[in-house]
């Protein structure tokens, strides 16, 4: 049902959250300069050479994107819906608590005293959390007029 509007929302959060997937989320910098760019599921050392350290970011953000695409298309089961927003939520939070673990861990085996910056995709998460409340909002309300409706039958 596209014509929805927390299926607009839920087609955003995919969105959002496959374009973090794909681009740089941080890079490690000693002195100003970039030592290391961090993806989601590996980084980058000066050398060139990949390290995959970093794959729980990617298997704590994918699912979001799979379980958000699955909610689209159980439209009939609204409460589902409802309860996969949450739990996408609870995976976006988990996602930024990963993240900022990565960030100090993986920084401090590997070169000493490196500072982690994050760029500007790893705000996309965000937008898709706030995404996935306000499908969450339209989808209990959808929820609450089917039940007037069916009250007045």
């Amino acid at each position: 049902m596209i014509q929805r509007k927390q299926t607009l929302y839920l087609l955003a959060a995919i969105i959002m959250t496959v374009i973090c997937l794909c681009m740089q989320i941080g890079s490690f910098k000693l002195g100003g300069i970039s030592v290391a760019k961090v993806y989601n599921l590996w980084y980058t050392d000066p050398i060139g050479k990949h390290h995959f350290d970093t794959w729980p970011l990617m298997a704590v953000l994918l699912p979001t994107a799979v379980i958000a695409t699955y909610t689209i298309f159980i439209y009939n089961n609204r409460k589902m819906q409802a309860l996969f927003c949450l739990f996408n939520v609870l995976f976006i939070i988990g996602w930024y608590v990963v993240f900022f673990v990565v960030g100090q861990m993986v920084g401090d085996k590997s070169w000493g005293a490196v500072v982690f910056r994050p760029s500007w995709p790893a705000v996309f998460p965000a937008i898709s959390l706030i995404l996935y409340l306000m499908a969450r909002r339209a989808i209990l309300a959808d929820e609450k007029l089917v039940r007037s409706m069916d009250r007045i039958r």
